[in-house]
Protein backbone atom coordinates (compact mmCIF):
# COMPACT_ATOMS: atom_id res chain seq x y z
CA UNK A 1 0.00 0.00 0.00
CA UNK A 2 1.41 3.50 -1.07
CA UNK A 3 -0.10 6.41 1.10
CA UNK A 4 -0.06 10.38 0.71
CA UNK A 5 1.03 12.15 3.37
CA UNK A 6 -1.75 14.68 2.55
CA UNK A 7 -4.47 14.62 5.43
CA UNK A 8 -8.35 16.00 4.80
CA UNK A 9 -9.73 17.05 8.36
CA UNK A 10 -13.29 16.86 7.74
CA UNK A 11 -13.87 18.54 10.78
CA UNK A 12 -16.54 18.87 13.24
CA UNK A 13 -17.32 15.15 14.75
CA UNK A 14 -15.64 13.15 11.40
CA UNK A 15 -12.73 11.43 12.07
CA UNK A 16 -9.33 12.21 10.39
CA UNK A 17 -9.55 10.96 7.15
CA UNK A 18 -6.18 10.20 4.84
CA UNK A 19 -6.90 9.43 1.37
CA UNK A 20 -4.58 7.06 0.23
CA UNK A 21 -3.70 4.35 -3.00
CA UNK A 22 -3.85 1.13 -3.46
CA UNK A 23 -0.78 0.56 -5.48
CA UNK A 24 -1.82 -2.04 -7.78
CA UNK A 25 1.32 -1.25 -10.38
CA UNK A 26 3.13 1.39 -10.49
CA UNK A 27 6.18 2.88 -8.77
CA UNK A 28 7.91 1.81 -5.88
CA UNK A 29 10.18 4.59 -5.51
CA UNK A 30 10.50 6.89 -2.63
CA UNK A 31 11.23 9.72 -5.56
CA UNK A 32 7.81 9.53 -6.81
CA UNK A 33 6.11 13.07 -7.39
CA UNK A 34 2.31 13.19 -6.98
CA UNK A 35 1.24 14.33 -10.13
CA UNK A 36 -1.26 17.36 -8.71
CA UNK A 37 -1.38 18.93 -5.63
CA UNK A 38 -4.24 20.25 -3.30
CA UNK A 39 -4.45 22.73 -1.06
CA UNK A 40 -6.88 24.47 0.68
CA UNK A 41 -10.21 24.20 3.19
CA UNK A 42 -13.57 22.26 2.26
CA UNK A 43 -13.81 23.98 -1.14
CA UNK A 44 -10.39 21.84 -1.72
CA UNK A 45 -12.13 18.40 -0.13
CA UNK A 46 -14.65 18.55 -2.48
CA UNK A 47 -12.61 19.34 -5.58
CA UNK A 48 -10.01 16.08 -4.33
CA UNK A 49 -13.61 13.97 -3.94
CA UNK A 50 -14.79 14.99 -7.47
CA UNK A 51 -11.04 14.46 -9.01
CA UNK A 52 -10.56 11.21 -7.21
CA UNK A 53 -14.07 9.92 -9.01
CA UNK A 54 -12.57 10.73 -11.93
CA UNK A 55 -9.55 8.47 -11.08
CA UNK A 56 -7.17 11.61 -10.55
CA UNK A 57 -5.50 10.94 -6.97
CA UNK A 58 -3.33 14.11 -5.49
CA UNK A 59 -1.57 14.68 -2.67
CA UNK A 60 -4.16 17.01 -0.42
CA UNK A 61 -3.65 19.27 2.44
CA UNK A 62 -6.95 20.52 3.25
CA UNK A 63 -9.35 20.71 5.84
CA UNK A 64 -12.99 21.49 6.41
CA UNK A 65 -13.19 25.18 7.95
CA UNK A 66 -9.56 26.03 7.32
CA UNK A 67 -8.15 29.32 7.08
CA UNK A 68 -5.12 30.46 4.28
CA UNK A 69 -3.06 31.12 7.49
CA UNK A 70 -2.93 27.26 8.76
CA UNK A 71 -3.10 26.04 5.46
CA UNK A 72 -0.15 28.39 5.07
CA UNK A 73 1.78 26.93 7.88
CA UNK A 74 0.85 23.66 7.45
CA UNK A 75 2.42 22.76 3.80
CA UNK A 76 5.97 24.52 4.24
CA UNK A 77 7.29 21.05 3.08
CA UNK A 78 4.64 19.89 0.62
CA UNK A 79 5.59 17.88 -2.57
CA UNK A 80 6.52 19.36 -5.98
CA UNK A 81 3.89 18.47 -8.17
CA UNK A 82 3.47 18.72 -11.71
CA UNK A 83 -0.16 21.06 -11.11
CA UNK A 84 -2.11 22.31 -8.30
CA UNK A 85 -5.17 24.10 -6.76
CA UNK A 86 -5.10 26.10 -4.09
CA UNK A 87 -8.42 26.74 -2.82
CA UNK A 88 -8.86 29.25 0.18
CA UNK A 89 -10.52 32.08 1.10
CA UNK A 90 -13.71 31.06 2.01
CA UNK A 91 -13.57 30.75 6.06
CA UNK A 92 -10.96 34.05 6.41
CA UNK A 93 -12.26 36.15 3.62
CA UNK A 94 -11.92 39.53 6.17
CA UNK A 95 -8.94 38.53 7.17
CA UNK A 96 -6.35 41.68 6.77
CA UNK A 97 -3.51 38.67 6.53
CA UNK A 98 -5.55 36.75 3.45
CA UNK A 99 -3.51 38.47 0.66
CA UNK A 100 -0.21 37.88 2.18
CA UNK A 101 -1.14 34.19 3.45
CA UNK A 102 -1.76 33.58 -0.26
CA UNK A 103 0.83 35.32 -1.30
CA UNK A 104 3.19 33.02 0.45
CA UNK A 105 1.53 30.00 -0.55
CA UNK A 106 1.36 30.86 -3.89
CA UNK A 107 5.80 31.29 -4.03
CA UNK A 108 6.14 28.25 -2.55
CA UNK A 109 3.68 26.59 -4.67
CA UNK A 110 6.55 25.09 -7.58
CA UNK A 111 4.35 23.40 -9.76
CA UNK A 112 4.25 23.97 -13.34
CA UNK A 113 0.53 24.70 -13.72
CA UNK A 114 -1.37 26.38 -10.65
CA UNK A 115 -4.99 26.53 -10.59
CA UNK A 116 -6.95 28.49 -8.12
CA UNK A 117 -10.92 28.02 -7.07
CA UNK A 118 -12.21 31.98 -6.20
CA UNK A 119 -14.47 31.75 -3.47
CA UNK A 120 -18.05 32.92 -3.36
CA UNK A 121 -17.12 35.90 -1.03
CA UNK A 122 -16.25 38.90 -3.51
CA UNK A 123 -13.14 40.27 -1.09
CA UNK A 124 -11.76 36.78 -1.21
CA UNK A 125 -12.48 36.46 -4.86
CA UNK A 126 -10.37 39.52 -6.43
CA UNK A 127 -7.64 38.72 -3.98
CA UNK A 128 -7.40 34.83 -5.47
CA UNK A 129 -7.97 36.58 -8.90
CA UNK A 130 -5.02 39.18 -8.10
CA UNK A 131 -2.71 37.19 -6.49
CA UNK A 132 -3.33 34.26 -9.42
CA UNK A 133 -2.90 37.24 -12.36
CA UNK A 134 0.24 38.05 -10.60
CA UNK A 135 1.73 34.46 -11.44
CA UNK A 136 -0.32 33.97 -14.98
CA UNK A 137 -2.47 30.89 -13.20
CA UNK A 138 -5.93 29.49 -13.70
CA UNK A 139 -8.84 30.80 -12.01
CA UNK A 140 -11.62 29.24 -11.54
CA UNK A 141 -14.76 31.61 -10.29
CA UNK A 142 -16.90 29.39 -7.79
CA UNK A 143 -19.71 31.75 -8.24
CA UNK A 144 -20.42 30.55 -11.71
CA UNK A 145 -21.70 27.57 -9.84
CA UNK A 146 -24.97 26.99 -7.89
CA UNK A 147 -24.68 26.82 -4.51
CA UNK A 148 -27.02 26.55 -1.72
CA UNK A 149 -24.80 28.18 0.79
CA UNK A 150 -22.58 31.31 -0.66
CA UNK A 151 -19.13 28.73 0.30
CA UNK A 152 -19.82 25.75 -1.41
CA UNK A 153 -20.93 24.44 -4.99
CA UNK A 154 -24.14 22.26 -5.42
CA UNK A 155 -21.37 19.86 -7.05
CA UNK A 156 -17.72 19.60 -7.24
CA UNK A 157 -17.79 17.69 -10.30
CA UNK A 158 -17.76 20.70 -12.71
CA UNK A 159 -15.09 22.26 -11.02
CA UNK A 160 -12.90 19.52 -11.32
CA UNK A 161 -13.74 19.42 -14.91
CA UNK A 162 -12.61 22.76 -15.10
CA UNK A 163 -9.36 21.66 -14.05
CA UNK A 164 -8.65 19.80 -17.17
CA UNK A 165 -6.14 17.81 -15.35
CA UNK A 166 -7.71 14.79 -17.12
CA UNK A 167 -6.07 15.66 -20.28
CA UNK A 168 -2.59 15.93 -19.14
CA UNK A 169 -0.28 13.41 -18.79
CA UNK A 170 0.11 12.01 -15.38
CA UNK A 171 3.97 12.34 -14.80
CA UNK A 172 6.57 14.18 -15.72
CA UNK A 173 9.78 13.38 -17.84
CA UNK A 174 12.05 11.03 -15.68
CA UNK A 175 9.41 10.89 -12.80
CA UNK A 176 7.41 7.53 -12.88
CA UNK A 177 3.69 7.82 -13.39
CA UNK A 178 1.26 8.44 -10.76
CA UNK A 179 0.05 4.38 -9.39
CA UNK A 180 -2.90 3.09 -11.67
CA UNK A 181 -5.60 2.25 -8.74
CA UNK A 182 -8.41 3.95 -7.40
CA UNK A 183 -8.41 6.05 -4.28
CA UNK A 184 -9.15 4.86 -0.88
CA UNK A 185 -10.17 6.45 1.80
CA UNK A 186 -8.87 5.36 5.15
CA UNK A 187 -10.25 6.57 8.59
CA UNK A 188 -8.38 7.17 11.34
CA UNK A 189 -8.79 7.32 14.70
CA UNK A 190 -6.51 9.87 15.53
CA UNK A 191 -4.17 12.04 13.69
CA UNK A 192 -1.27 9.53 14.53
CA UNK A 193 -3.42 6.64 13.79
CA UNK A 194 -3.02 5.86 17.45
Amino acid sequence: MFSLPGIIRMGHLAPELTIGLTEAAGPTSKAWIPFCLILGDSTAVGTAQALAAQGIRCEVHARVGAGSAEIERRVRGASAATVALIALGSNDAASPALPTNLLALRRRTTAVKVAWLAPYDLRAASIVTSIAARFGDMVIPLRAQPSRDGIHPVSYRPVAKSLRWGAVAPFRAGVAPAPIARATVLVMSSPLGS
